[in-house]
């Protein structure tokens, strides 16, 4: 191989190196989505499990007032979904806590940069699209625990 071509190929190495750590740092094509999910149980643990079909997040633990959170970049075609397994010592629940619907309740306006609010209480979960007081209205109840 020539002196030419290695160069050109090392070139574009640099470029393409350059460019994929580019790509990874940001969401291109898509939004760049922030999930929250917050326990507003007194007296509570809440042991937290996310995972989607490609990655398990782990079990994390949060109390009252605390909030377990991830972020990741959408799919372009609209189908990423992370599951949600929720338990404390007397209830458990499991619901999507990003899917297609979720997105279009709280990025009504498809901006860059998306977050989304959950919030568990004693008689269910809730959704926000931003984050609220616990007891404002705006939350919006989305199922009961099981």
């Amino acid at each position: 191989m020539s002196i030419s071509v290695t160069k050109k190929l090392f070139s574009l190495f640099i470029v393409l190196s350059y460019f994929t750590c580019f790509v990874i740092a940001d969401c291109y094509f898509t939004s760049s989505v922030t999930v929250y999910i917050f326990n507003g149980i007194p007296a509570s643990t809440i042991d937290v499990h996310v995972k989607s079909g490609d990655d398990d997040l782990g079990h994390h633990n949060i109390t009252l007032n605390l909030a377990y959170h991830f972020h990741f970049c959408a799919n372009i075609f609209g189908n990423t979904f992370f599951m949600g397994d929720f338990a404390d010592n007397s209830r458990s629940a499991h619901f999507h806590v990003y899917d297609d619907d979720v997105f279009q309740y709280v990025n009504e306006y498809y901006a860059d940069i998306t977050n989304v609010y959950w919030l568990l209480k004693q008689d269910g979960y809730y959704l926000s699209k931003e984050f609220k007081p616990y007891d404002d209205p705006s939350w919006v109840y989305r199922g009961a625990w099981e």
